[in-house]
């Protein structure tokens, strides 16, 4: 099949990994290119999704003109089995080729990475869901034509050794004394990811002495959230945007996340893929994930609960996770059928 992905960002998060990991493996037996922004590199971090594509995979760049344009010039002079769309601005275009008669016949199918918007995807042949609450949101018409494809995580390729080391030039950067328990938070620092949230509930539970948070990530909040910390930091570590996730989750012994609304929880796949015990608030995809393991949830902006979460972390040893269905190649191959039905 020739698959045209389009996606319109300039960061590098959880959608973004999401698109590099599908057309990294449809690559492997389809003819795969991805239509991306002039610029993808965020200015803040310098993440950008170009660089974990695989030679195979061809990329376009918008031009001057801008990505409508661009896009119109792809589809008018090559011919797609599959265009497929992720996240708002990429796919509203897409749509809007779609209404004025300019994709042809060619099949267009929308990833929802968020909510559900008739403006956005109203015009998709087809729909992907990454989790049953965006299933159970769609209009009445638009459900014969979804799939539910949960989300995946890929493994770290690091041996034994490789983490072992990781983890102690990590500890030892952010001078993490011998045999701490660290807990990790890893995301955009953003109002819906609830980081403030989070610091208070550190400042309110009672924990031992050699428990430590890291938060990853970087964002417009993080100046504000070590503002209010301030007089309470010890313990607290905000180690920044680091290129390495999932690999650096060796470093650790629990994650939390903390957000008010996960539209699936990527990095908590992730982070349960390295064998860390979780908490997490009870919203969106993340009941998809540990739907059997109530334990681990607790209840959305709620700093008792997350409290008292933390404190069950605490306590908890390593865990070895059922992710078996999350599987890359599994959720591909299940992507290839979908797309069929429209072919």
């Amino acid at each position: 099949m020739r698959i045209l992905h389009c996606l319109l960002t300039r960061e590098f998060a959880g959608t973004e990994r999401h698109v590099a990991e599908l057309a990294n493996q449809q690559a492997l037996t389809h003819d795969v290119t991805v239509l991306l922004e002039r610029h993808t590199a965020d200015p803040r971090t310098g993440g950008d999704i170009a660089r974990h594509f695989l030679p195979s995979v061809r990329i376009v760049r918008a031009n001057r003109a801008g990505y409508l344009p661009t896009l119109f010039r792809v589809v008018r002079s090559e011919t797609f089995d599959i265009v497929h769309t992720h996240l708002g601005k990429a796919s509203i275009r897409a749509g809007v080729l779609k209404v004025l008669g300019l994709m042809g016949k060619t099949p267009v199918i929308g990833t929802l990475h968020n909510a559900y918007r008739a403006r956005t995807y109203g015009k998709h042949d087809g729909l992907i869901c990454i989790a049953r609450w965006q299933q159970d949101s769609l209009p009445e018409g638009c459900q014969y034509q979804s799939i539910l494809i949960a989300n995946w995580t890929v493994p770290s390729a690091l041996c034994p050794l490789e983490q072992a080391m990781l983890r102690e030039a990590f500890r030892r950067q952010h001078a993490l004394p011998p045999g701490a328990f660290v807990i990790c938070a890893v995301g955009r620092m953003v109002e819906e990811k609830r980081f403030d949230c989070l610091l208070q509930a550190w400042r309110q539970a009672v924990l031992p002495t050699d428990t430590y948070l890291v938060l990853i990530g970087d964002g417009p909040e993080r100046v504000r959230l070590e503002n209010v910390c301030a007089d309470y930091r010890e313990r607290i570590i905000f180690a920044g945007y680091r290129s390495d996730v999932p690999d650096v989750f060796c470093a650790f012994d629990g994650f939390v996340l903390p957000s008010r609304r996960e539209p699936f929880g990527l990095v908590l796949l992730e982070a349960m893929a390295a064998g860390l015990p979780v908490c997490a608030t009870a919203a969106g995809g993340v009941l998809d994930i540990l739907e059997n393991v109530s334990d681990c949830l607790v209840k959305p902006d709620c700093i008792d609960a997350l409290a008292a979460g933390l404190v069950r972390l605490r306590q908890q040893p390593g865990r070895t996770w059922d992710l078996s269905f999350h599987v890359l190649e599994e959720q591909a191959l299940k992507t290839e059928q979908f797309y069929r039905r429209f072919c």
